[in-house]
């Protein structure tokens, strides 16, 4: 790839991960708010869940091979086409995965986490400087941990997450088709 198609799609990565924090940060962020502090935190660990899973998977696709994928795509087992298609463009599956997603992600825990310890502050009396600490340190110690792990675990297990994530794909791509053609035979 030359520089300047590298340029290009960098600076459409950056404009489309600008468009999707600023709405996801916003509705997370104003939902958090208004919901009871055991509840946040239940939020705050699955968005901390989606980030580390999704990096997980990322470096999986950078490191997955194209071989089990094209035998099993000739045996025409289910998922094995888009398996194949994410091994073959892992570069392109790391940086939505890692950088978008699993960055996006990790903004929004730690505005989550913000609005958590003012939480804790405000209703609870907690000390201001230490309850900030303890709750970003947290959260991102989750983070940081999780994601260390589970690349590891990604390197690891290429194949099988690949082909996992090729078959969940692969489903949901079956189940909108079906939808969409009984809905265009019936409506459009």
């Amino acid at each position: 790839m030359n520089i300047l198609a590298n340029l290009k799609s960098s600076i459409i990565i950056a404009i489309m991960t600008f468009f999707i924090a600023v709405s996801v940060s916003s509705v997370s962020q104003t939902q958090v708010q208004f919901v009871p502090l055991p509840m946040a935190v239940i939020i705050l660990l699955i968005i901390i869940i989606i980030g580390v899973l999704s990096d997980m998977v990322g470096v999986a696709a950078t490191v997955s091979r194209t071989e089990p994928f094209n035998a099993k795509a000739a045996k025409k087992i289910f998922g094995a086409k888009t398996s194949l298609y994410l091994a073959k463009n892992g570069d392109k599956v790391a940086s939505l995965m890692c950088d978008i997603v699993g960055d996006i992600c990790g903004t929004i825990s730690g505005a989550i986490s913000a609005v958590i310890a003012i939480d804790l502050i405000n209703y609870y009396g907690f000390s201001n400087l230490w309850t900030n600490l303890i709750i970003i340190g947290l959260a991102s110690a989750l983070t940081v941990g999780g994601k260390a792990f589970f690349k590891y675990y990604g390197m690891k297990n290429s194949t099988k997450i690949i082909f996992l994530v090729g078959r969940l794909l692969a489903f949901f791509y079956l189940f909108y088709d079906k939808i969409y053609g009984f809905l265009k035979k019936r409506w459009i």
